[in-house]
């Protein structure tokens, strides 16, 4: 599982190569990347497989993020994020399966309305109380 976990920007270079000049505010990221969940998480230990799993274990987050890729009308690709509120106990890996389940369709519709093409989702994250 280790070679799984990359750090966050090396992610995001991979995103630049394959959209060209895609404008990522990387700032917005946490510091590691798990690729099978696309989970962008923190690690302050040396065993980031414990972080990982306290990530998606933890019930105490205010809102989960999820990044994903746009294009707008010129052509140009752009990431953005939208956060969902947590709805009291829930753990990310659960709000990972409810947002592809049945958020995805309802924030690809609000992209289009608003002009955007929903390319990807691209990863998923926390925001903390």
């Amino acid at each position: 599982m280790t070679s799984e976990i990359v750090p966050a920007l090396e992610y995001v270079e991979s995103l630049k190569q394959k959209y060209a000049d895609l404008d990522f505010p990387a700032y917005k990221l946490r510091q590691l990347y798990w690729k099978p969940s696309q989970v962008f998480f923190d690690c302050k230990e040396s065993n980031r497989e414990n972080c990982l799993q306290s990530a998606l274990k933890n019930t105490g987050y205010a809102a989960f993020a999820v990044f994903f890729v746009v294009k707008e009308q010129s052509g140009r690709f752009r990431l953005l994020d939208a956060s969902f509120r947590n709805l009291g106990t829930e753990t990310l890996e659960r709000f990972i399966t409810r947002f592809h389940s049945q958020l995805e369709s309802m924030t690809r519709l609000g992209m289009q309305a608003t002009g955007l093409e929903y390319i990807e989702c691209v990863g998923h994250s926390y925001v903390e109380p």
